[in-house]
């Protein structure tokens, strides 16, 4: 089987017989226009918990503002708005007016719940609309949660929360995932501790007594949303029993002369391919037009020449003050993009160019827009750090999160103790970084890390030293962090990826 041949796995996606027929490069396309490679690491569809058809929710507590029977089509069949993501007849929208936590619930629960063994997995469909503060120059708010009891009474005195903070919540569409492993965690005063991507807040009210989604049925469902006045939402379906093996999209942020010491080594030993995502140059002042686009960078070239991918980084690379996020000329945005997709192809470098990364993970609607509209298929950004592969291809192409291996004060991964949620901030030590790897495995979603520099400099060989810069982490924690990724891949725990291209088409190893 070639390696651009994706496999029968599972025979539900395709029958076994016509996997070797199937070509990652065919062109077939989802219904939103994802590529079906893409689908390469699901193993299982799951089921539907419950949709959000005509009167099966109703307020339980705020003021919401609801939509029923919500389809975005027109009587003619014209798409006029919105429309389902999983083909459900019927959609809910939501639409706040003011920045106070708003509930529904799951009316008629014993008849409105198709599924409620959920054996710890969940996952919301849901489409945001004008997100607040992801105007340029904004900061975006909002957060959507579940409520989730065990209770034979259906009371929520002891129940399961599951908060998605605005590190998850992106505008368009959203698959919101929790999966509980360990249910002691959600205990009060258990002291066990259990791990989930940032921006996942699990807990439990009181004593966490009616809270084990993994091992008792539901008995009811709440959904919450807060501080979101002015965007519309539009709720589309629960889903549990998914499954779909981990991944991981590995690369860097700036290329040197540490690559041919440090990265390209490792990386050749275990026969893996990463991405380059290198602007034109680092603007600091001055005029930011750019005359010269001849050549580009000879370490770029190297990774190149060893079968990476090169990914577009913007021309300017801008920051601060003058970040992609806080641009309002539609014009100025295209600059950053266009002209460099030109450069790397008369450089001979066509790998990777229907994909970007956004400078310091800065972005605003208006820069999505412009962005996707060159042709760009994905881009990756900072928020929801955990992609999950679906049925229906992944959630949100245009903003997919991402991490700096270097920083030690980043945003990390959250945790709950006793059903009292945290989390733990920062990267750069190998403990930190494999149990983001742990995580993912758990989720089966996929994780885009990235670093830009790796030093030997206070390196005392542990893998758990600070660099006291955000940009770079030692030696032995990037060896370390590489040798149990790939531990996880050998023992088929989790897929590793050949950059953005092997990720998207489904393409590699």
């Amino acid at each position: 089987m070639s390696n651009n041949t994706i496999s029968a796995m599972p025979s539900r996606l395709m029958p076994e017989r016509l996997a070797p027929l199937f070509q990652a490069g065919e062109g077939r396309t989802l219904a939103f226009g994802q590529p079906t490679g893409i689908l390469r690491g699901l193993r299982n569809a799951g089921r539907m918990v419950a949709n959000f058809t005509s009167g099966v929710w109703t307020v339980a507590g705020g003021t919401p503002v609801l939509t029923q029977g919500y389809t975005g089509y027109d009587a003619a069949g014209n798409a006029v708005g919105i429309t389902s993501r999983t083909g459900q007849t019927e959609l809910l929208r939501w639409s706040p007016t003011v920045n106070a936590t708003h509930e529904i619930k799951l009316a008629n629960f014993a008849a409105s719940a198709r599924v409620k063994e959920l054996k710890g997995k969940i996952g919301l469909w849901v489409y945001v609309d004008n997100l607040p503060g992801y105007e340029p120059g904004g900061t975006p708010a909002g957060s959507i949660g579940f409520t989730l009891t065990t209770d034979a009474a259906g009371s929520n005195a002891n129940a399961l929360t599951v908060g998605f903070n605005s590190n998850q919540v992106r505008e368009g569409w959203n698959f919101l995932k929790f999966v509980m492993r360990d249910p002691n965690a959600y205990v009060s005063g258990s002291g066990v501790t259990e791990y989930h991507p940032f921006g996942v807040l699990g807990g439990s009210y009181r004593t966490g007594a009616a809270a084990n989604i993994k091992d008792a049925a539901i008995t009811g469902i709440k959904i919450d949303m807060s501080n979101m006045a002015g965007a519309d939402v539009y709720f589309d379906s629960i889903w549990t029993d998914f499954d779909t093996q981990a991944q991981i999209v590995l690369g860097t942020d700036s290329v040197g002369a540490d690559m041919a010491s440090y990265y390209l080594p490792i990386f050749d030993s275990y026969k893996w391919k990463g991405y380059v995502a290198v602007p034109k140059r680092i603007w600091l002042n001055g005029d930011k037009v750019v005359s010269d686009w001849s050549g580009v960078n000879p370490f770029l070239q190297v990774a190149y020449d060893a079968g990476w991918e090169c990914i577009n980084h913007t021309t300017n690379h801008l920051g601060g003050a003058d970040a992609m996020s806080t641009i309002t000329s539609p014009g100025a945005l295209l600059y950053e993009v266009l002209p460099v997709t030109a450069l790397y192809l008369n450089s001979g470098m066509t790998r990777g160019l229907e994909f970007y990364a956004s400078p310091q993970s800065s972005s605003s609607r208006l820069s999505e827009k412009i962005i996707k509209g060159t042709g760009i298929k994905m881009q990756r950004h900072a928020r929801k750090i955990n992609v999950s592969v679906t049925p229906f291809g992944i959630d949100n192409p245009h903003h997919v999160g991402a991490c700096d291996w270097g920083s030690a004060t980043a945003s990390g991964i959250a945790k709950v103790t006793g059903g009292v949620t945290g989390h733990i901030p920062g990267w750069q030590k190998a403990s930190q970084i494999k149990r983001m790897a742990d995580v993912i495995v758990a989720y089966g979603d996929t994780w885009f890390p990235f670093w830009h520099g790796v030093t030997a400099l206070g390196d005392t060989g542990s893998g758990e030293d600070a660099t006291g810069d955000n940009l770079l982490l030692t030696k032995s924690a990037f060896e370390k962090s590489c040798e149990y990724i790939r531990q996880l891949q050998l023992a088929d725990s989790l897929r590793f990826c050949d950059g953005f291209t092997g990720f998207y088409y489904g393409t590699g190893q």
